[in-house]
């Protein structure tokens, strides 16, 4: 059984506005960033500096983590819509998109934290330049949902 053209496309365009939002979502953490370094210059972060290393490398380690989780999320919730009756499909891609989504904007939010809390400048950058690379690449296409819809579920 097919989905019908125009339930993927809607439901891939409802999914492609929300990936979009949380993608600007992010870009506005860099403006944060830079508005507090400029009114608050030099920022040197709300706390002190003493926990600093044991924080950053926990937060660094979380963000490595995530990252390499992303696609073994994104595989299951797939595995489980093609396996899912053809009208609940769509849904289940905009999901797994939104879930998607939110594990790629991970690490620019552990970065801000690093930034709020310590002045860690670099480090929110380099986690945002991953959080921006993570969302470009996840993204849905419209392409790649058309290919899951004609594939046949599992075991039929």
């Amino acid at each position: 059984m097919a989905i019908g053209p125009g339930g993927l496309e809607a439901a891939y365009r409802n999914a492609a506005i929300i990936c979009g939002a949380m993608a600007a979502s992010t870009l506005f953490y860099a403006g944060v960033v830079a508005v507090i370094s400029i009114f608050q210059a030099p920022f040197e972060g709300f706390a002190g500096q003493s926990q600093a290393p044991t924080l950053r490398i926990g937060l660094w380690t979380v963000a490595a983590l995530e990252t390499g989780l992303i696609g073994v999320v994104r595989r299951a919730l797939l595995t489980r819509a093609r396996a899912e009756a053809a009208a609940t499909q769509p849904g289940r891609l905009v999901t797994t998109a939104v879930i998607t989504a939110a594990l790629a904007e991970t690490p620019a939010i552990l970065g801000l934290v690093l930034f709020m809390v310590f002045g860690l400048r670099a480090d929110f950058y380099a986690l945002f330049a991953l959080s921006l690379a993570l969302q470009a690449v996840y993204f849905p296409r419209l392409d790649g949902w058309r290919e899951l819809a004609a594939e046949p579920a599992p075991g039929s």
